[in-house]
């Protein structure tokens, strides 16, 4: 395996690495202070270290990165409906968690199954009839509007909370933004070094949000 893909499965399993101890302290921090956005930082999450895994598992199989997946077409379905889906979903849940805390609506897990029926049918469909570089395309378009909508509602609620903790999550998920921004135009010129880029920055949105929940988890919110 070349180096860029060398330093891009890396980065994906540190990622994902991430991912799970996020989830985990986003939980321990929701025992303190209930709240759906933290709910949905840990399932999401929990989410994202999953299909960072097979991500990067499917490029150790193949010896090639998603962009050099995308060229080849090489295993379409376990790289794109076991990643760019559960992507799409994992995103989908921040929305819906951040969503509930900024209006506070319920029946929450509803939403949650509805949505992952949702999103694994429609990457099925999507997959069948458009291949899959334009589903590689959609499914980073969709993840980038969900984050705009998460980083939206972040702004709205810490307008009204005034928090260090609701700023500093969405400071993390702005970083998560300006990331995907970066992968959605790899994606399209299938820009490998482009995409490294991108995935660099996604880690350290990861981290920033990693430290802070751990640092929540230890003095409680606030």
């Amino acid at each position: 395996m070349a180096l860029g893909p060398l330093i891009l499965v890396s980065l994906n399993v540190l990622s994902a690495v991430v991912a799970f101890l996020t989830s985990y302290y986003a939980y321990r921090v929701e025992r303190l202070a209930a709240s759906p956005l933290l709910k949905a930082i840990t399932a999401g999450f929990m989410l994202l270290g999953v299909g960072l895994l097979a991500e990067a598992g499917t490029s150790v199989v193949l010896g090639q990165t998603l962009v050099e997946i995308a060229k080849s077409r090489l295993l379409a379905v376990l790289a794109t409906l076991t990643y760019l889906s559960i992507q799409m979903l994992a995103y989908l849940i921040f929305a819906a968690g951040y969503g509930l805390a900024a209006f506070g609506r319920s029946r929450r897990g509803a939403g949650e199954a509805a949505g992952a029926a949702v999103v694994a049918a429609a990457g099925s469909r999507i997959l069948d009839l458009v291949g899959l570089y334009r589903f590689a395309v959609a499914s980073y378009f969709v993840v980038l509007v969900l984050l705009a909508f998460v980083v939206f509602q972040g702004v709205l609620i810490h307008s009204r909370s005034r928090s260090r903790f609701s700023l500093l999550v969405l400071l993390a998920f702005a970083l998560i933004l300006i990331a995907h921004v970066v992968l959605l135009v790899s994606v399209i010129d299938l820009a490998g070094t482009v995409f490294l880029v991108g995935t660099a920055i996604q880690f350290l949105g990861f981290v920033s949000l990693l430290i802070f929940l751990i640092r929540s988890a230890r003095v409680g919110p606030g």
